[in-house]
């Protein structure tokens, strides 16, 4: 088993990452200003259960992929970065008129799955770290384990606390015209956030 000060050091550079505003916070963000907390939370668990299927995949040792065929890897970087972009202008289009956009749990959560496994920040960074806080003097898939576990949990922790913050701030501002301008910036952070990932390396 790795050690504690490993341990420590994989909790404060994943803490690192996950608080860096990438396009899962903004999506997060955006959808539970826009739609309530509930929705937050809800594409919140899809990202979740994408980055567990990117942690499976580097604990199987199929990061090798993104090595080997770095065209496969700028599809799916451009391909979320079209779909984060896609969102905000919907969402600046249709703001103010929610009575259009409300939709069901499944759908919040495919969104959350489509755009969390399109991000490539958390496969990068569990494929280049993950490695670095392995202690060879014992098995490695235990530790890599761990640290997948952990970093499950530190996300649903940061990235709910997004979700409960951006609900808020939405009852907040219940007014009309409120509405509409947060509506409006929750398109522009959307579209932003797509324009991050596919200028991103």
């Amino acid at each position: 088993m790795m050690t504690i000060s490993l341990y420590l050091g994989f909790i404060a550079a994943t803490f690192i990452l996950l608080a860096i505003p990438g396009p899962n916070i903004m999506m997060i963000l955006a959808k539970s200003t826009r739609e309530g907390t509930a929705t937050g939370l809800i594409v919140m668990a899809g990202m979740t259960i994408a980055q567990a299927v990117q942690i499976l995949a580097v604990i199987l040792g199929l990061s090798w992929v993104v090595r080997t065929y770095p065209d496969a890897f700028e599809i799916i970087q451009l391909g979320g970065a079209a779909y984060l972009i896609f969102l905000g202008i919907t969402s600046w289009l249709r703001a103010g008129r929610h009575d259009k956009i409300e939709s069901h749990g499944r759908k919040h959560l495919k969104i959350g799955f489509l755009v969390g496994l399109s991000n490539p920040k958390s496969l990068l960074f569990m494929a280049a770290f993950f490695p670095q806080f392995i202690d060879k003097a014992s098995p490695p898939d235990p530790q890599l384990a761990l640290m997948g576990a952990t970093y499950l949990v530190m996300a649903v922790l940061i990235d709910g606390l997004i979700a409960i913050l951006g609900g808020y701030w939405r009852n907040w501002m219940s007014a009309p015209s409120a509405k509409f301008r947060l509506d409006r910036v929750s398109g522009a952070v959307l579209v932003c956030a797509g324009l991050v990932l596919a200028f991103l390396h």
